[in-house]
């Protein structure tokens, strides 16, 4: 909350008195303590609309654990994506068509 207040440019206890309805900040504050939290006004003002993203916390060995089963997943995905394609183009007696992976995730057809 300090920190916050301190971006916003408010003492610590204004910012507590609006979080505990004994004062309402401006239009203008609002709109500048919507952008500090990345949360809507709208939220602000009713909770309804773009709220806070609850951050969980994770242990980092288990992270990498994940991550690597999901690049197994992806390229085992993969190769299965070309053992159809292959048997697609062979079936028609025609070449294999190639489907690259994009680094984002997507893929495209050549």
């Amino acid at each position: 909350m300090a920190q916050a207040a301190c971006r916003l440019g408010v003492d610590t206890a204004c910012w507590k008195a609006w979080e505990c309805d004994r004062a309402a900040p401006q239009s203008n504050r609002l709109a500048m303590m919507a952008g500090i939290l990345a949360v809507s006004p709208s939220w602000l003002l009713s909770g309804i609309g773009a709220g806070p993203l609850e951050l969980k916390s994770y242990d980092g060995a288990a992270l990498l654990r994940k991550l690597q089963i999901a690049s197994s997943d992806a390229v085992a995905s993969q190769k299965r994506v070309q053992e159809i394609v292959a048997l697609l183009g062979s079936g028609r007696g025609e070449m294999p068509l190639q489907v690259p992976v994009k680094p984002g995730g997507g893929h495209r057809q050549t």
